[in-house]
């Protein structure tokens, strides 16, 4: 097995590193040990097929922030959708199987509880720029898996993150903050996600799946896990959490509230338990960074 993984330099793509020597990772501006320099726009992918014998490719590039697919619409469209499906177009006739990381943001979030079956309605540029590479690749393609990933979180202290983020700004002594109750979503564990894709890689996985943590939470909810955990540990600890409104954070395009999802296509092909939230903030704490907030 042999995996190109192009836009490695990411988010995603720096959990998978250093995974095995099979893997090559590509980067563009981002330099990376190892890495294999490509431009999704310019360069040739059938050329990288070739030379380092590839039989798999996981496809991670892209512009990922919402709020920069909007501001920039053109540079978006040819990053997210007709570079994309150029670099598809190489390996429709290859023997390659495909993994598209697509998003949560495919569906409107009117409702949540979405299953794969449930129509896809993005509200935002970002979900629809996904949603149709998602229907590229199913009219092409016939060796491929779809992930829709959910937000992820991690818990390294040293990288930016759902509960990393707060859990910096808590121990640089900030007490006030604001969390949205209406935004729920399925928060997955970013160890999780690259044991999911090791998986699928392995077992040849096919075809569209949520790929999601085991409970939905709202923002204001996860602050409020995160403070309970550090009051059980320190008592004198005290923190101010506002309840507020998605809304109320001006996104420059709107976002959906509920991406609550179903994961049952998933739970029922792998042999682990996906970790619950809750579990990873009780070790987040343990930190010892953290001793002196029980003297404030």
């Amino acid at each position: 097995m042999k995996v190109l993984i192009i836009g490695g330099s990411g988010k995603i793509g720096k959990f998978l590193k250093n995974s095995n020597k099979n893997y090559f990772f590509t980067y563009f501006k981002n330099r990376i040990p190892n890495g294999i320099k490509f431009d999704l726009c310019n360069d040739n992918v059938s050329l990288l097929i070739k030379k380092y014998n590839i039989n798999k490719i996981i496809l991670l590039s892209a512009i990922s922030d919402p709020d920069e697919c909007f501001k920039n619409k053109k540079k978006s469209h040819s990053i997210n959708v007709k570079y994309t499906k150029n670099l598809i177009s190489k390996v429709k006739n290859k023997d390659i199987h495909l993994i598209f990381i697509s998003t949560e943001f495919v569906y409107s979030g009117n409702k949540g509880d979405y299953s794969e079956k449930s129509n896809t309605n993005p509200i935002n540029l970002y979900g629809m720029q996904k949603l149709l590479i998602e229907k590229y690749i199913k009219k092409n393609i016939t060796n491929y898996s779809i992930l829709r990933i959910a937000k992820t979180y991690g818990d390294n202290l040293r990288v930016k993150g759902l509960l990393t983020d707060f859990l910096n700004l808590v121990q640089k002594g900030q007490r006030n903050f604001f969390g949205a109750y209406d935004q729920i979503f399925n928060p997955l564990y970013v160890n999780d996600l690259k044991k999911i894709i090791h998986f699928f890689l392995k077992k040849n996985i096919t075809g569209t799946f949520n790929i999601c943590g085991p409970k939905s939470y709202s923002r204001y909810k996860i602050y409020n896990l995160i403070y309970k955990k550090l009051k059980n540990k320190y008592p004198n600890f005290k923190l101010k959490i506002k309840k507020i409104s998605i809304n109320d954070l001006k996104f420059p395009e709107k976002r959906p509230k509920n991406l609550s999802l179903q994961s049952n296509k998933l739970n029922k092909l792998l042999n682990f338990k996906i970790s619950n939230i809750e579990d990873i903030i009780q070790k987040l704490i343990k930190n010892p960074r953290y001793e002196k907030l029980n003297r404030r």
